[in-house]
């Protein structure tokens, strides 16, 4: 619970923050352009500080590395919140980005290290529907603390849950959290490990990237149909809450189906429920039709709570494991930024009724090479966990 709790906290600050990230903008006199990019940089500050936090998690170890990460964390939500004008919003909007990127590093590095390898798809699973859990609760904290004038309280929500979630998280450390330092001096190369690595990402990196890039795609394809059909922002929101609802309440169940039957049978029904849903969303035509191909995305979606982690946690060799978990975040991070930007270009190209099938078609292929040669981890890493980094 000492991981779980604090990240819960955390997250849900997040969660207040996110939704209203483009009216942040306009209150710094953001065109509209401009707001978009603020809302592109929360997730391409991530990605593209994923490879930095791996080197830097090898370098100083767990406990300094989350320091910083608390400390890029406070500073760049301190600057979103003092911030008069776009570019410093946006310059401090990535390196709160960065710092979220530091923290989930540290946080998967030590689980990956510490849970037992034969409960490892629970204890992932469990900290993906932590996740999910915080950046449910986290808008209606926001409503409930906000006044309508003001969204930069959402910055505020955050940091307060930050300073929160870390004094926490530090306040309870034990021999195990220390352990994690000895990892120090463990770097490799991003090259040498996509090299070393090249099946793992050629199978269960492309399953990650498939999965992540179709969870990405279902944030807006939902949206922008429902205004495609005439649903107002009210519907649209609604049929996405309850499909996150139904998300929500899978990730344990997907958890204990991964490691009492394999990977396997989490990853495939999520890539192909994910895949089903998106072939289903231009087929409908009113808020019911819609709203079941939601159920149909938020079921597939909760299949894969923490399934991604799980596999990287599963490949990750014990040295160098902060380097190769933060090439695997880059995988599935540049998926999740990638769904949004293919489904545009499908708009741009073609026509806004073909994003569901062409995302569904790539997403049942990616379903294929996975069911065909996603390795299963060996019997013998399910079966004792190592207590440390030798």
């Amino acid at each position: 619970m000492r991981v779980y709790l604090p990240n819960l906290v955390i997250t849900t600050g997040q969660g207040a923050m996110v939704p209203v990230l483009v009216y942040a903008a306009k209150q710094v006199h953001a065109t509209p352009a401009e707001a978009v990019v603020v809302v592109a940089l929360n997730s391409l500050g991530t990605m593209v500080f994923d490879l930095p936090s791996g080197r830097l998690t090898a370098r100083f170890g767990e406990r300094r590395s989350a320091e910083m990460a608390a400390a890029m964390l406070v500073a760049g939500l301190a600057g979103c919140m003092l911030a008069r004008s776009f570019l410093v919003l946006a310059a401090f909007v990535a390196l709160q980005a960065g710092g979220w990127a530091l923290w989930s590093l540290v946080r998967l590095v030590h689980l990956s290290r510490v849970a037992p390898p034969e409960a490892r798809g629970r204890a992932l699973s469990l900290f993906g529907g932590v996740i999910r859990a915080g950046n449910v609760i986290g808008p209606f904290v926001f409503v409930l603390v906000a006044t309508r004038s003001d969204a930069r309280v959402g910055f505020a929500v955050y940091l307060v849950s930050v300073v929160v979630g870390v004094a926490w998280l530090l306040a309870a450390r034990d021999r195990s959290d220390h352990a994690g330092e000895k990892g120090r001096a463990q770097r490799v190369r991003p090259v040498q490990i996509l090299v070393d690595h090249r099946r793992s990402f050629a199978t269960a990196g492309l399953g990650a990237f498939a999965i992540s890039l179709l969870r990405g795609s279902r944030t807006a394809i939902v949206p922008l149909w429902a205004a495609h059909i005439g649903l107002d922002a009210s519907s649209a929101a609604a049929i996405y809450a309850l499909s996150s609802v139904v998300d929500l309440a899978l990730f344990y169940p997907a958890g204990v189906m991964s490691d009492r039957y394999g990977r396997r049978a989490v990853v495939l029904p999520c890539i192909v429920l994910l895949s089903v849903g998106h072939l289903l969303v231009p087929l409908s035509h009113e808020f019911l039709t819609l709203f079941l191909a939601a159920f149909v995305l938020g079921v597939g979606n909760g299949f894969g709570s923490g399934i991604v982690m799980t596999l990287g946690a599963d490949l990750t060799p014990t040295v160098g494991r902060a380097s190769f978990l933060a090439v695997w975040r880059l995988v599935s991070d540049g998926g999740t930024s990638a769904g949004p930007l293919v489904d545009s270009a499908i708009v741009a190209l073609a026509a806004i009724a073909l994003v569901g099938p062409v995302v569904g078609v790539l997403g049942l292929a990616a379903a294929v090479v996975v069911a065909r040669w996603l390795e299963e981890p060996a019997p013998g890493r399910l079966q004792a966990a190592p207590t440390a980094d030798p």
